[in-house]
This record gives structure tokens, sequence and C-alpha cells, in this order.
């Protein structure tokens, strides 16, 4: 050791730093070892590639403007104790309440995203739901301390940063002034038409016009056996393709307001599934939507919608419920003859899935593409047996022996559909005809504008025309059936 060091400071360290027993630095500065020993690595480098490696690099810090220093999340890691991020709420969970072995407790979480672009899950538990849970709102800006880093969940956390934070009642949470520096939200918009294809539980962001919103339903989990509160929404883009999207918990009772006169929505991570063909629903995470957002997609897609909203949209997601078959495992119409689907089980009926263009629809009956049926809403009829006028105009069912002064008339024509190996006739009944047709366009809605004194025969072949040579996924019964004497696959 030359003469002018100090002999405790060791040979290895230039004699102009000075010896510390803290190993992170000073408060306002620090540096990262060169080699992390932090055991996770970069544990989520597939959403952070272009981030900064925050267990090598400095952690650059600003003032806010209280003067406490701001730490970047990009710049947060798991050595650091003391810590102040400044983020907007871009999204807030419900309550919920747990119970297990360990005691019972409450919690919420929040997704939180600074001016770095950089955003981070955080989750409030018990004194800290009371304390906070209604301080917090969405959109506002506020700073953040005294929470405890962990490594991210990847299976329930898909925000940018490796880590997630958790909050008690000793965290600090001050409102913040928003100077815009921070933006509302950041989205990576799929097409709905590109979903058809994607895996089930990804997450994914959509724009879409909020086509319908469906009845606010109670119902009863199987699992948990607590009362659940949902609502449907039918979303439709300018792909000209529908999915259904299910919204829980106080946000499905908000939804029929909230998304009332079919606005532009944009929806940030949502799950698919492969429910009913496909559909998708709301996470945890999901902020609940936001309604018309001030960016050019939106205002493009608004345009379309506004020029389009009549036209017939193919949807992905099957009406009566149900998983579709996966896309490996659709079939071809040529399946139907080479694997003798219907012919196998006289009494049993074969299904399958496949993709294929409408190229025909039969719809010159006498009368309509419909047939009449009863009037009696309730069992046993349901407004499916057919009946018959009699001499006075009034209808009567054979079913219930009921007459009544009107009728319903129910959809049911067949058409011709295709794909590149075959071509093959398919039954279209009620439900899956006003899908068909788009807007649920109804029977007797039809009747009415085409079937009057004077008819329209030109306005009832549109509402068919625009469905013509549009692609579906269609999902068939197979049945061997007899007529008279002769055997037919139907």
């Amino acid at each position: 050791v030359p003469s002018n060091v100090p002999s405790n400071v060791p040979s290895n360290v230039p004699s102009n730093v000075p010896s510390s027993s803290n190993p992170y630095g000073n408060s306002s500065t620090s540096m990262s070892p060169s080699k992390s020993s932090n055991p996770y690595g970069n544990a989520r480098s597939s959403y952070n590639n272009n981030s900064p490696v925050s267990s090598s690099a400095p952690i650059v810090r600003s003032n806010g403007a209280t003067g406490v220093p701001i730490t970047p999340i990009a710049q947060l890691n798991m050595y650091q104790n003391r810590w102040t991020i400044k983020a907007r709420v871009t999204c807030k969970s419900d309550v919920r309440t747990w119970s297990n072995a360990r005691g019972e407790g409450s919690l919420f979480s929040a997704e939180l995203l600074d001016s770095s672009g950089e955003d981070i899950k955080c989750t409030f538990f018990k004194e800290g739901v009371d304390k906070f849970f209604d301080v917090l709102e969405e959109n506002a800006v506020y700073t953040f301390s005294g929470g405890r880093l962990k490594v991210a969940n990847q299976q329930y956390n898909t925000c940018k940063s490796n880590y997630e934070i958790t909050f008690d009642a000793n965290a600090e949470v001050h409102r913040a002034t928003d100077q815009g520096e921070i933006q509302a939200q950041i989205y990576d918009f799929v097409k709905i038409a590109a979903v058809e294809q994607m895996e089930e539980n990804k997450i994914v962001d959509l724009l879409a016009v909020v086509k319908s919103v469906g009845d606010v339903v109670q119902l009863v989990s199987k699992k948990s056996g607590k009362e659940l509160t949902k609502c449907d929404l039918g979303l439709v883009d300018d792909s000209g393709t529908e999915i259904n999207c299910t919204i829980w918990g106080e946000k499905a009772q908000e939804a029929p307001t909230k998304f009332a006169g079919q606005p532009v929505t944009a929806f940030r991570r949502v799950r698919l599934s492969d429910y009913g063909g496909k559909s998708c629903s709301l996470t945890q995470a999901s902020a609940g939507g936001q309604v018309m957002p001030d960016i050019p997609e939106a205002q493009a897609l608004m345009q379309w919608w506004n020029q389009n909203k009549g036209q017939a949209s193919r949807s992905i997601t099957a009406r009566s419920g149900g998983k579709l078959d996966s896309f490996p495992d659709r079939k071809t119409v040529q399946t139907i003859k080479t694997e003798h689907l219907g012919l196998n089980n006289p009494d049993k009926p074969d299904f399958l899935t496949f993709k294929a263009t409408l190229t025909f629809i039969k719809k010159d009956k006498e009368g309509g593409a419909w047939y009449t049926a009863c009037a009696q809403s309730e069992e046993p009829c349901k407004n499916r047996y057919k009946v018959t006028q009699t001499t006075d105009g009034n209808w009567f069912c054979d079913k219930c022996q009921g007459t009544f002064p009107n009728t319903v008339r129910r959809w049911i024509f067949s058409a011709t559909t295709s794909d590149d190996t075959s071509t093959t006739w398919v039954s279209f009944f009620n439900e899956q005809a006003e899908i068909l047709l788009g807007n649920n366009i109804t029977a007797d809605q039809v009747y009415k504008e085409t079937q009057g004194e004077e008819g329209d025969q030109d306005k009832y072949d549109s509402y068919f025309a625009k469905v013509n040579y549009t692609d579906w996924i269609f999902k068939c019964r197979v049945k061997q059936e007899n007529m008279g004497d002769e055997t037919r696959i139907k």
C-alpha cells in the first residue's frame, strides 16, 4: 500500500472514492452492482427489450414539484429500500375479499403508468384497502412511496415492469399535478378478425364499436358459490368481424349506461377464450373500456361505422355458447363425405366445425323464408310450434290448442356453403339466421317491411344479398334422415 493511501482502504479501491458502509450509495444517487446477484435475472425481457436493464444501469431520478426525488418505474429494482414514483392510475379493480387457513382480508389492484412509458401493477391489502381505495381515481396522477417490490407473476401480470408493488396502510399516496407528461394510456390494438387464430388466454387490446349491450345478469359461481354480476357486449370493428365480450362486477352494472349509443371504445388487456367459438372478457386489470378515446384510430373507426352500420358482419362467437373446435381441429366440407359423417350411427348425429363461404341462399319460398309460429311465449309452445290460419283470420296451434289473433314468424331457409374442397347445403333456423343477416333482424320485421299490400321485393332481396359471398365459421350437426323411401344426410 503506498504511503499516501490510508491502510484501511483496500488496494483495489481508488483512493479518491470514499469508503462507505452503505453498499447502495446515498439517498439521491446510487449505482447497481456491476454483476447482479438477483437470482431472477431479467424476468420479463420479452416485454422490455428496449428498456434499460435495472440491475446494471444507474438509477436516474428527477425531482417532483414538491422536491421529492422521483424514480422512473423502469429503474425500480430489488436493491432499493426507498423510492417514490409519480404515475397515472390507468385502471383500478374492484375490491375482492379472500379467506383461507391463515386468515381473511380484502385487496384491490391498480396499474400505474409513468412518463417513461413503463407501467407496473400494484396491490393494496387489508387496511391499505380501507385507506386508499376511495382515494385513487382512474386517470388521475399521484406520487407513491412506502411499497414493497417483488418479482412480477407473469401468469396474472401483463405490465411491462419486471416487478410489482404491494402496499399496506403505511404507504404514502398523494395527489399530484397532472402536467401532461404522462400519457393517458398505451395501447397495442389488434383487429377482431385476427383474434380468431390466437390461442386461448392471450391478452390483447381491442378498439371496437360497442354494437350491442346485453342484460345485466346475476349468477352463482360453481367454484366459489358467490353471486356474480355480468353483462355481455357485442363488439365489431372495421375488419367486419364481431366478438362477444363479457364484463363482470360493478363495471357490468354500469355497462348499459356507459355504452349506450354504440360508441367507439378502447378495451385494454382483454383475455381471449375459446368459449362459444371465440370470445373475450375484461380481466381484473382491465379499466372497463375507454369510450371515444382521443386517438386517430378511434375517429377512423367511427367514420367506418357511420358508413357501414347497416351491413352484416361475421361473428366469431356462437350465440348458443359452448366451445367450437379449436383451429387445428376444424374440418373441411369434403370430410363430411370422406369420414361418412352422419352415417356412422343412425341414432346419434355427428358435429363438425368448418370455415366456408356462403354462396347461395334459398329464400324464394312462397310467403317468405320463414314459418308462422305460435304466439304463446310460455310452455309448451315458446313461439316454436307451427300454426295455421283460420277462416276468420286468427291463428290456431295444434300443440297448445290455442287460438290467437296474431302469429310470430321465425326464420327457416337453406343455403350452400363452399370451401376449397367441396360444397354442401346447410339449414338455418331462427337464431342462426338472425346472426347471419345481422343486427338480430327478425322475420317479423322483414315481413312488415317487405310483404305489405304493395310489397317490396327489392328490399326483401337486399337482406340476403348483403351476406352472399361472406365467410363464416359454422358448427353443424350432420345426421341421417329418412324421407319416405329415401335416406339422406342433413
